[in-house]
């Protein structure tokens, strides 16, 4: 089986990339997704139940929205949550997180370098599928916009006569309401990848993961990461293969992160060209 990177909803992938996917790809469910979807696998180490990863990520969105402005809470927060990996730099807000939702002994003083890193790579993947369904909503806003104009324009070409209409003063009403929006581009909010890559690695250990995203691949390339034979992935046009912290481009492993040691495999599929 293999697991796709770094995006969790299907429907964010154009249908040219899902076509050329392995069919026995799953996308990684950090805990919120529907348990009857049969293109999700559950994150297999993850230490919140669904019921706890969503009370949890309402409750530091919640503390986003206090430290931040609205426009950019969702991918401020992810950004900031990326360097919850990184040793000290938001354990404490987390744990009072922890402790509100899950009562005071529900955090133990000094949980172990994996507890600590499972808790952590789940936040930010939480994080990350919440980011993901806003874009899929903002996807949806832009369908409805375009639409309002598309009526506004046939409304207009089509003469005096037709805009006189129900439904025609209604898209021109929608259309001058909506004349001034300016929707943030879904291109700003970039997910941090070689985190996600972290997060999936402690959350699926031993999975092999397939992606599409030339950028990704090109920069593995660049860091000098090792190719590996094609069969490895049926269908890939490059094939990845070694230390997780090679693949992230570090020069080492880091300190006390074992989990980046082991291996992984990271197949990329490209879509046919037009």
């Amino acid at each position: 089986m293999f697991v796709h990177f770094p995006q969790m909803h299907p429907e964010l992938l154009p249908d040219a990339c899902r076509a050329v996917l392995p069919g026995e790809v799953r996308f990684l469910d950090p805990g919120l997704g529907a348990t009857s979807s049969v293109l999700h696998v559950r994150a297999e180490a993850a230490p919140f139940d669904p019921r706890t990863a969503r009370a949890l990520l309402a409750d530091t969105l919640r503390f986003g929205e206090s430290q931040a402005s609205p426009r950019d809470l969702l991918a401020q927060s992810l950004v900031e949550q990326a360097g919850a990996l990184s040793p000290e730099s938001s354990r404490a807000v987390q744990d009072e997180v922890e402790k509100s939702l899950l009562g005071a002994d529900a955090v133990q003083p000094g949980p172990d370098a994996g507890e600590l890193a499972r808790r952590q790579a789940q936040m930010l993947l939480l994080l990350a599928w919440n980011l993901e369904e806003r874009l899929l909503d903002l996807r949806g806003v832009e369908g409805k916009l375009k639409s309002a104009w598309d009526r506004l324009d046939q409304s207009v070409a089509a003469g005096v006569e037709v805009v006189d209409d129900e439904a025609d003063h209604e898209a021109m009403a929608l259309g001058r309401e909506l004349s001034g929006l300016t929707l943030p581009d879904a291109s700003d909010m970039a997910m941090p990848w070689r985190k996600l890559l972290e997060a999936f690695v402690v959350l699926m250990p031993g999975a092999a993961l397939c992606c599409t995203d030339a950028d990704i691949a090109a920069a593995m390339a660049e860091a000098g990461a090792p190719e590996a034979a094609l069969d490895l992935a049926p269908g890939a046009t490059r094939v990845f293969q070694a230390q997780t912290w090679r693949l992230m481009g570090l020069d080492r492993q880091p300190e006390g992160k074992t989990w980046l040691d082991a291996p992984l495999t990271v197949g990329f599929f490209a879509p046919a060209k037009a």
